[in-house]
C-alpha cells in the first residue's frame, strides 16, 4: 500500500482530488464513429464523478478527467486518485491505477466492477469501495482529512436516494458530450438471469423525490442552455420500475419544461410493460421523451423463459413495440444472440424480428455472463465459461454456446450487424418507425441561444458534407432517399430523423471494424 496513514498536518491542508473515468473500448455505446460529424467527443458524460465531487468539502481542489474525451495527466500532483468503471473498462482501469501507484500516488477504486468483483480489484488499489457511495464516500473523506484511512469501505445496505447530492456539473466539460445523464431511481424489480444490476443495486426500486429531481434540473439547465444542449438521458436501470413514481416524475418534468426558454428533451430505459400503460405513455409523450431503450433480448419465448425475463412473455412483442412507437417514442432495443435455445438460425430470426418491428437502432450483442450473476453461476457449474477470458471488443463472449461453436456465434453475430445496418434495412426501419407515430406532442415554440444555432448548424453542415460530398454513391443515395421519405411521412420528427441518419454512421462503420477484426485477429487491442 502506498500510504494508509496520512500526516495530521496534511489533513488540515487543502488537498487535490483527481477523479477519473477510464476510456471505454470501441463499443455500441460510445458513438466514436460519429465524432467527426456529431460535434462531440463522446456520447454521454459520466454521472458518478460529479456526484462524488459534490460530496467533497469545498475547500479542496477537485479535478474530473474522462479519458473518453481527454488524456490523463499522469504527472499531476494529486493527493488522491479515484477511479470508477464497469466490467468492460476494467483492463484500462487497472493500467491507470497501477501507473499512478508506481508514481507514489494514493489510489482509490470504486464503482460497479469494484462492487461486483472486489477480489479482482484488491491488488490494483490502495483503497477499495464496495457498494453505493453516498454514505461510505463521506465517511472516507472524514477519515482522509483526519489522516487515518482504511483499506476497504463497504456499503452493505441500499442507500436512500434522498441522500444523493446534486452533481457538480460545473466541473464537467459538457460541451464534449451529446447527452447529459440524470438519475431518478435505482434498482429493478425483475430478475433476469444475465443481469448484474440487481446484484449491485437490488430489486427494490428506490427513488428521488419530485422536488429533488426538479432541483437537479434547475442546477443542470443553465449549463446546458449556455452550451446549446437540450437532451437529458435518465440513466435509471428501469425508469418505470415504479410506475407511480414515473408518472409523478413526468408531471414534474412537464411543469419544469413550461418554465424554460427551450424545453428539454428526454430519453431513458424502460421495460416492454410500458406498452400496457396508456396513461404513462401519454405522460411521457407530453413530457418530451423522444426515445426509450428496451431490453427485448430475443423474440423466442423459450429464451425469455430460460433467462427469467418473464415480463417479455405476456404479450405480443411486435405489437407492444408498435404501441410505444405510436406515441412518438422511438424504440431502441437491446437484443442478445447465443442463448441455449439459439442455433445458427438465430441470426436470421433476429434480423427478421428487428426489421418487422421497425426498430432503427438495435444494440445487439452476444450473450455474456457477468461475474456472480445467476447465469455465471449456472454456466460455471456446467463447465461452459471460457477460462481466463479477457474482452477484446464487442464481438466477444465469455460463454461456451450450447448449439454452435464460439466462432460460429461470433461470425454469425458480425454478419447480423452488417445486415442490420445496411443502408436498405436501416432506412426502412427508420422510416417505418416515424410513419408509425400517431400522437405528435404539441410543445411550445423553442427559443434558441446563439450556441444552439451554432452547434446545430455545425452538426448539419458536417453531416451534409459526409453524405453528399462523397464519391460513395450508395451512401449518398441512402441519405437522399431516406431524408425524402422522412419529409413525406413525418416532417414533425425531422430532427430525430436527421439524428438517426448521423447515428447510422457509427453503427455502419463499427460493424465493419468488427468484421475486419475477426478476419485479422492482430487488429484486436
Amino acid at each position: 500500500m502506498t500510504s494508509v496513514i496520512l500526516t495530521q498536518q496534511k489533513g488540515l491542508l487543502k488537498m487535490k482530488f483527481l477523479l477519473i473515468n477510464p476510456k471505454f473500448p470501441d463499443t455500441f455505446w460510445g458513438f466514436h464513429h460519429t465524432n467527426d460529424i456529431g460535434g462531440t467527443r463522446y456520447a454521454m458524460s459520466n454521472l458518478a464523478l460529479p456526484t462524488l465531487a459534490a460530496m467533497i468539502p469545498p475547500h479542496h481542489d477537485i479535478l474530473l478527467c474522462d479519458e473518453n474525451i481527454e488524456p490523463i495527466d499522469f504527472e499531476i500532483n494529486a493527493d488522491l486518485v479515484c477511479l470508477t468503471g464497469y466490467n468492460i473498462q476494467s483492463p484500462r482501469t487497472f493500467q491507470i491505477a497501477d501507473t499512478f501507484r508506481k508514481k507514489g500516488r494514493l489510489v482509490a477504486l470504486g464503482g460497479p466492477y469494484a462492487s461486483l468483483c472486489p477480489q479482482e480489484c484488491e491488488s490494483h488499489t490502495d483503497i477499495l469501495f464496495v457498494g453505493e457511495g453516498e454514505r461510505i464516500w463521506p465517511q472516507f473523506l472524514k477519515d482522509f482529512e483526519r489522516g487515518r484511512i482504511h483499506e476497504r469501505y463497504e456499503e452493505k445496505e441500499k442507500i436512500d436516494m434522498v441522500s444523493s447530492p446534486i452533481p457538480r456539473w460545473d466541473l464537467v466539460k459538457l460541451q464534449h458530450y451529446g447527452r447529459v445523464p440524470m438519475q431518478t431511481t435505482r434498482g429493478c424489480p425483475f430478475s433476469c438471469e444475465f443481469c448484474d444490476v440487481i446484484l449491485y443495486l437490488g430489486q427494490k426500486v428506490r427513488q428521488k423525490t419530485p422536488d429533488q429531481i426538479g432541483a437537479e434540473l434547475e442546477a443542470l439547465y443553465p449549463h446546458m442552455w449556455r452550451l446549446g444542449r437540450d437532451s437529458v438521458f435518465f440513466a435509471d436501470d428501469n425508469f418505470i420500475g415504479n410506475k407511480r413514481h414515473a408518472k409523478e416524475t413526468c408531471r414534474v418534468l412537464i411543469e419544469f419544461n413550461k418554465t424554460l426558454k427551450r424545453p428539454l428533451r428526454f430519453s431513458t430505459q424502460v421495460t416492454i410493460t410500458l406498452a400496457r400503460d396508456k396513461e404513462l405513455l401519454e405522460l411521457m409523450t407530453e413530457t418530451g421523451f423522444h426515445s426509450v431503450f428496451i431490453g427485448i433480448e430475443t423474440p423466442k419465448k423459450e429464451n425469455l423463459i430460460e433467462a427469467n425475463k418473464i415480463q417479455n412473455t405476456t404479450g405480443d412483442l411486435i405489437q407492444d413495440v408498435r404501441t410505444i412507437q405510436s406515441y412518438g417514442l422511438i424504440v431502441w432495443a437491446g437484443m442478445i444472440v447465443g442463448f441455449d435455445n439459439d442455433s445458427k438460425e438465430v441470426f436470421k430470426e433476429q434480423l427478421d424480428f428487428i426489421n418487422k418491428a421497425n426498430i432503427p437502432i438495435s444494440m445487439t450483442g452476444m450473450l455474456n455472463a457477468p461475474a456472480n450473476t445467476p447465469l455465471w453461476n449456472r454456466l460455471k457449474n456446467e463447465g461452459r465459461l471460457q477460462q481466463n477470458h479477457q474482452y477484446t471488443d464487442q464481438a466477444d463472449t465469455n460463454i461456451i454456446p450450447k448449439n454452435m461453436s464460439v466462432d460460429e456465434l461470433r461470425r454469425g453475430y458480425i454478419q447480423l450487424l452488417n445486415e442490420l445496418y445496411s443502408y436498405e434495412n436501416y432506412s426502412k426501419r427508420l422510416c417505418g418507425t416515424l410513419k408509425a407515430i400517431q400522437h405528435v406532442p404539441l410543445h411550445p415554440k423553442k427559443k434558441f441561444s446563439a450556441k444552439h444555432v451554432t452547434y446545430n448548424i455545425s452538426r448539419l453542415a458536417k453531416m451534409l458534407r459526409y453524405y453528399l460530398l462523397t464519391i460513395d454513391r450508395p451512401r449518398r443515395d441512402f441519405f437522399v432517399n431516406t431524408l425524402g421519405q422522412i419529409l413525406k411521412t413525418n416532417r414533425h420528427y425531422l430532427k430525430e430523423g436527421l439524428w438517426h441518419l448521423a447515428a447510422h454512421k457509427h453503427f455502419y462503420e463499427y460493424s465493419k471494424v468488427l468484421e475486419r477484426n475477426i478476419e485479422n485477429p492482430q487488429n484486436l487491442g
